[in-house]
């Protein structure tokens, strides 16, 4: 029997402006890949005559919060799963306004690639640049330019040229996005998102579910400079115990490199060295090594690593 490949995570955020259709993108995507069970399709349905004027409004989906249902805003970041046979997804729902700026880049902090939607009729405007740019800041490889609402410029190919040329003028000034991509659709309708559009003949790319599964994103990773936040000093207070009682631990999510016992250590800022004598924890068998978390399925957790140092000791 033929062992069966792993599939991969990508994990992915939506952003860009305020009523760009960010909410409305990731409910469409859901609903026509079949990614929704019955009973949230019942409550759309339930909920149309209430927020949807008698039509299904696929931002439910993901804007869960009333104060969101009734500004018809994204406020915090909402995240869904859904899996095609090519891979397995992990969205991120940020909201636009410059207020909630914090939220999307908590959304964004642990994506892979980042959805940026523009309305055709407004263009590029501050909001969408502001977001380009967190994105580059935050070191997200994979970018797609998402040009919604195309259906209310006539599906013009122009209009699409000329928000691209946009984007693409200061585009070059963030050398973090090696990986761009253009695509004309209408969340609404649901062209170009899960399947291509007849209404864009002269567009030839793929829809934006068929980017999103192929997109390559297996170089991405880190695994050589070793990067760990300290987030956490742990002292257990326990002076009786003969173990516990000078430990100082430091704890923290693995953001890069690969950590094995006996490596060297470099503290920043104050240039102290140091080197990685084990794991601590008594009540398993140590790991060899330990990877960042994106390396892991969403239910492995996240990998934590304590190292010990006593007063005195390097």
């Amino acid at each position: 029997m033929t062992p069966t490949p792993p599939i991969d995570i990508l994990r992915f955020n939506t952003c860009g402006s305020v009523d760009d259709g960010k909410s409305t993108l990731i409910g469409r995507l859901l609903y026509d890949s079949k990614s929704l069970m019955e009973d949230q399709i019942e409550a759309l349905e339930r909920s149309a005559d209430i927020t949807g004027g008698g039509q299904i409004n696929l931002a439910n989906l993901t804007d869960g919060l009333r104060a969101e249902r009734e500004q018809g805003i994204t406020i915090d970041v909402a995240y869904r799963y859904f899996a095609t046979p090519r891979r397995r997804f992990i969205i991120a729902d940020t909201p636009g306004h410059v207020q909630y700026t914090r939220n999307m880049v908590t959304g964004a902090s642990t994506a892979n690639l980042a959805i940026v939607l523009v309305d055709a009729r407004k263009g590029v405007v501050e909001q969408t640049r502001r977001h380009i740019f967190l994105a580059a800041l935050l070191g997200i490889p994979h970018l797609v330019i998402a040009v919604n609402k195309m259906d209310l410029v006539g599906w013009s190919e122009d209009r699409f040229q000329e928000i691209r040329a946009g984007c693409e003028a200061f585009l070059p000034r963030l050398d973090v996005l090696r990986d761009v991509k253009f695509i004309p659709l209408c969340a609404q309708d649901g062209d170009n998102v899960v399947a291509p559009s007849p209404r864009t003949p002269w567009y030839q790319g793929p829809a934006l579910l068929g980017h999103l599964e192929t997109v390559h994103i297996a170089s991405d990773y880190n695994l050589s400079a070793f990067r760990f936040p300290v987030q956490w000093v742990n002292r257990p207070a326990r002076p009786d115990h003969p173990v516990w009682h000078d430990f100082r631990g430091f704890s923290g999510q693995i953001a890069g490199g690969i950590v094995k016992v006996g490596q060297p250590l470099l503290l920043l800022p104050s240039g102290l060295r140091s080197t990685v004598r084990g794991d601590l924890d008594l009540r398993r068998r140590p790991p060899r090594s330990l990877l960042p978390p994106k390396h892991h399925p969403p239910h492995r957790g996240r990998d934590r690593l304590q190292s010990r140092r006593r007063l005195g000791q390097p």
